[in-house]
């Protein structure tokens, strides 16, 4: 089973703020996979290695609405790949 993170454990993880984690949340670049309770949404490694990119995306210069559209199109090429394969 893989590891289950908190917003605080991703900011930690990335060395970013939780700030900087629910802002990237509230703009739908990363998704939580549940919810505990009323509030506690949980991630996974999936979520914490696309965080990482997001990052390396910013130090790369990119706007966040650059990465947005990375981010789409790699969505839409891995469905397209997984829709073929199938």
């Amino acid at each position: 089973m893989s590891r289950l993170y908190s917003i605080k454990d991703l900011a930690i993880e990335s060395g970013v703020s939780y700030h900087t984690v629910y802002h990237y949340l509230r703009r739908n670049l990363i998704r939580e996979i549940g919810i505990i309770g009323e509030d506690q949404r949980i991630f996974d490694e999936a979520c914490l290695e696309r965080l990482k990119e997001i990052l390396a995306l910013r130090e790369a210069g990119k706007s966040i609405s650059e990465i947005e559209s990375i981010l789409a199109r790699e969505e839409q090429f891995a469905c397209q790949r997984k829709c073929s394969s199938s």
